[in-house]
């Protein structure tokens, strides 16, 4: 369903300190000529971090995106010293859906807001307040069919978004200490073993997509959208977004047998603020393989990809590495025996995120907010996949 935007209003700011008043065109983007320029304005924004996002960052967000719709990229435009028209500032809102777990099958229809930024010449003036506002009285439209927003705000943003009634929800992380010489110490395989009676053949080995695409996808109901409150994730989306953002980093572990090839859980991992984060994990709770003996045999490929990716052919040299994972997946690896001696219990730290924020604006739905702050509540997690 692609939305039609209002039509361009106009609004009048008058600086302080000078007293001149500078007019700003509210609109969507219309061509792709539009959404060319959009993405080198966001790039120019973000030029400032460590790792700046080029412009193709955000275009593949935009085109790779199965719900994208043009007439939900927000932007303020004015006339420039050249007489020609320039973004100064930009909204997103993504379309999403989000899961409910223990056994209901309905979804919440959310707008994700995203790609929030301002040129530094046309801050403090209250254009992305106006671009807020703006937003969310696209998704509270009926013809929007929105539920809820939801965004991911660092500690400094949060006061702002919640003036606007956003309110933060608790996401349960953790970040353990991976003793490397205790992960497996066999190669990506193939090696034979018995399961349920029957020889089968397993190997850890890259996804390939199209054609894991299906046994991810229900994998990932199973494992991820029946037991949080997580975004929905269809084919198409596993094929068209998830694997073009993990861009080849993405490990599966498979057993064989002379009639299928099936996968028993899948990696990626990424390396951030000098640690690394496990920003994709499932995992098939009914097969004899454990989610700690699949971790063990995943990782070992998943530091080399990320090795290789970096032009850096050897492995971690330290005897460790600190990784940041959903409490949920540590969980699952201490429930499943005695095979997790690759974590140090001693150097276990919860490290929660609680930047997700949301608001909620159909009172006939569930709300995210409540479910999570119920008495053992449902439990959070947004996968830095899907993150925007």
């Amino acid at each position: 369903m692609t939305y039609t935007p209002p039509a361009p209003t106009t609004h009048t700011i008058t600086l302080p300190t000078t007293n001149e008043t500078i007019t700003y065109t509210l609109r969507s983007l219309q061509t792709p000529d539009d959404i060319s320029k959009w993405t080198q304005f966001c790039a120019s924004i973000f030029s400032y971090k460590a790792n700046p996002p080029p412009p193709s960052y955000f275009a593949r967000h935009f085109y790779n995106d199965p719900q994208r719709d043009v007439g939900l990229v927000r932007v303020l435009v004015c006339t420039n010293n050249e007489d020609e028209e320039e973004i100064v500032s930009s909204v997103r809102i993504f379309r999403r859906a989000l899961t409910l777990p223990n056994g209901n099958t309905a979804t919440i229809e959310a707008g994700g807001i995203g790609e929030v930024c301002t040129s530094p010449h046309h801050q403090r003036r209250g254009l992305s307040k106006i671009l807020l506002t703006d937003a969310l009285n696209i998704m509270k439209d009926e013809k929007c069919r929105m539920s809820c927003s939801l965004l991911h705000a660092s500690p400094t943003f949060r006061p702002v978004y919640a003036k606007v009634g956003y309110e933060c929800v608790t996401s349960h992380w953790s970040v353990v200490s991976i003793q490397l010489d205790k992960l497996s110490k066999e190669s990506s395989g193939p090696y034979e073993c018995t399961c349920n009676g029957e020889t089968v053949e397993w190997k850890v080995r890259r996804a390939r997509f199209p054609q894991d695409t299906s046994q991810l996808h229900k994998l990932h109901q199973s494992y991820s959208e029946e037991r949080c409150i997580t975004i929905q994730r269809t084919e198409k989306y596993w094929n068209d977004y998830v694997s073009q953002e993990l861009d080849g980093t993405l490990c599966v572990l498979t057993k064989s047998t002379m009639a299928e090839e099936r996968i028993v859980s899948w990696m990626s991992i990424r390396k951030r603020d000098g640690r690394y984060q496990l920003r994709e994990f499932g995992h098939d709770l009914n097969d004899d393989f454990t989610v700690a003996t699949s971790v063990q045999h995943l990782l070992p490929m998943s530091l080399q990809v990320i090795a290789d990716k970096q032009n850096n052919d050897e492995l971690p040299s330290s005897k460790s590495i600190s990784l940041h994972m959903p409490t949920m997946v540590l969980n699952d690896i201490q429930d499943g025996g005695k095979d997790h001696s690759f974590l140090d219990a001693d150097k276990m730290i919860e490290e929660n995120d609680d930047g997700w924020m949301y608001v909620n604006f159909n009172e006939d739905k569930p709300n995210v907010l409540d479910l999570t702050k119920q008495l053992n509540g449902t439990m959070h997690l947004v996968w830095p996949t899907d993150s925007f």
